[in-house]
């Protein structure tokens, strides 16, 4: 059993993946609080699903890029739910990995993920046709995108680029994509899950200056 979280964008996907043919997942809008409403949506989860949430033994979990509070949030329920649950396995999403994999399930060419990291700044990451990177996740200046190779692929309503196709990430293509994230990569224990933000928060650039 899995349960799924990605809290880093506006609209959050929740999920639980019982078996193959059975999930219950829920979308929360951006109008709405993630940090008043995450838990008990998932708590909802666990009553629809019949578990108890210290009995799941799986948690696909996105850490960034993306929104500093919404990472927090997630990285914050794994490191709970480990506490309370010792068998834990937490597999650690990046978000332009999950952009990567919904768009290479209708189309295969190399791909240039990005995510607006504002102040002109871009997250980036390259893709081959079956979802392999070609790079590392990085930040680039918006100026440097046209020397990536690939079709630029970016979220619906995060930013405007020329010649790009624009991907909503729903919750059933969430799910699939923890799903193949489970079966797939290595899990790791609630307490080494690190959130990436890939640049520094407001708080620690001040910080920094006034060094």
């Amino acid at each position: 059993m899995i349960l799924a979280i990605n809290t880093a964008f506006l609209n959050a996907n929740l999920g639980i993946i019982a078996d193959k043919n059975v999930r219950f997942e829920e979308t929360i809008d951006a109008k709405s609080k993630h940090s008043e409403n995450v838990l008990k949506t998932i708590d909802s989860l666990c009553k629809k699903a019949g578990v108890d949430i210290n009995n799941i033994e799986n948690l696909a979990l996105v850490v960034g890029p993306g929104s500093f509070t919404g990472i927090r949030i997630g990285v914050a329920l794994a490191k709970g739910f480990g506490c309370a649950n010792e068998r834990l396995k937490v597999f650690p999403l990046s978000s332009l990995d999950l952009m990567a994999y919904i768009y290479l399930q209708k189309h295969k060419e190399k791909i240039v993920c990005v995510l607006n990291a504002l102040s002109n700044l871009l997250f980036v990451c390259e893709y081959d046709e079956n979802g392999r990177k070609l790079g590392a996740e990085r930040m680039i200046n918006k100026s440097d995108l046209s020397s990536l190779n690939g079709k630029i692929v970016c979220l619906k309503g995060d930013i405007v680029l020329d010649n790009a196709e624009y991907i909503e990430i729903d919750t059933s293509s969430f799910l699939a994509f923890s799903e193949f994230a489970v079966k797939n990569l290595e899990p790791v224990s609630s307490d080494k899950v690190e959130p990436c933000y890939l640049r520094p928060s407001q708080a620690e650039e001040n910080s920094k200056k006034s060094d």
